[in-house]
């Protein structure tokens, strides 16, 4: 495993913060010109400020256009080494069913989930796929979740409906990468303390977030990752959490409070 980056290329999406901050941290004290992208440059300016290895570009994964003029300062500078792809997003509106109106998932809601945690991870992909074959290969991690991997119905239908996309086409996509050089690796976190946290119906208490993955562990988990020379498959669990579900203990302050019953 190396994890010497200098002079390596690297892009993170989602740079803004949460485990994109945390990755874009690690491989610019690695060495590498690390291009953290985000919706806007404001929220971009707190990680861009860890390091003058960090270069932020503005870019909106579900947009071509946007992905195409922030990969023309990338290229500026070489072809991407690696692709750290984080960007992702849930919503309070998650359900099929439900007493409440306001927490159905409209169409707005499923277009742009869709459209962000799905074509988004696409659309990099694509978007760094020539440039690192033709420099000799790279790395991608693309992060999924254990919502893509069981039943999980905490997450909500869209982002469930998502992550099971994801994984679906990065265990197809893998073996295709490869023969131009390019490692596609897919890291699947549990219960994770970032911002999309925050879209909970109701949210967790400070006792729960403090027992979920931290955002450093998932930094420290992706560069990991990018510095193997083989694909992986990693799924991360905090200790409550058994695969395809939680224990009632730990999201009992919460759960009552979806309107499940």
């Amino acid at each position: 495993m190396n994890q010497d980056w200098t002079d390596k290329i690297v892009i993170v999406t989602g740079g803004g913060g949460g485990m994109g901050q945390a990755a874009a941290r690690k491989f610019a004290e690695a060495g590498a010109k690390t291009f953290i992208f985000g919706r806007t440059l404001e929220s971009l300016e707190e990680t861009a400020a860890i390091s003058p290895n960090v270069v932020p570009a503005v870019c909106d994964v579900a947009d071509t256009g946007s992905i195409e003029a922030a990969m023309k300062t990338v290229l500026a500078a070489g072809a991407p080494d690696a692709l750290i792809h984080t960007a992702g997003i849930n919503t309070a509106d998650r359900f099929m069913a439900h007493s409440d109106p306001e927490r159905l998932a409209g169409a707005e809601t499923w277009q742009k989930v869709m459209d962000i945690n799905v074509l988004g991870v696409v659309n990099m992909i694509r978007a760094v796929t020539r440039p690192m074959a033709e420099n000799g290969g790279g790395r991608i991690v693309v992060v999924s979740s254990t919502a893509g991997h069981g039943y999980d119905s905490y997450a909500g239908v869209p982002y469930t409906a998502s992550k099971w996309a994801v994984h679906g086409l990065l265990f197809t996509a893998r073996q295709q990468l490869s023969a131009h050089g390019i490692v596609l690796s897919e890291y699947a976190p549990g219960e994770a303390n970032t911002p999309i946290v925050d879209k909970r119906p109701v949210l967790p208490t400070p006792e729960h977030r403090g027992a979920m993955i931290q955002t450093e562990d998932c930094g420290d988990a992706l560069f990991f990752m990018a510095s193997q020379a083989h694909s992986m498959s990693v799924i991360q669990l905090p200790i409550y959490q058994p695969f395809g579900g939680m224990p009632p203990q730990i999201p009992t302050p919460w759960l009552d409070g979806l309107g499940l019953k």
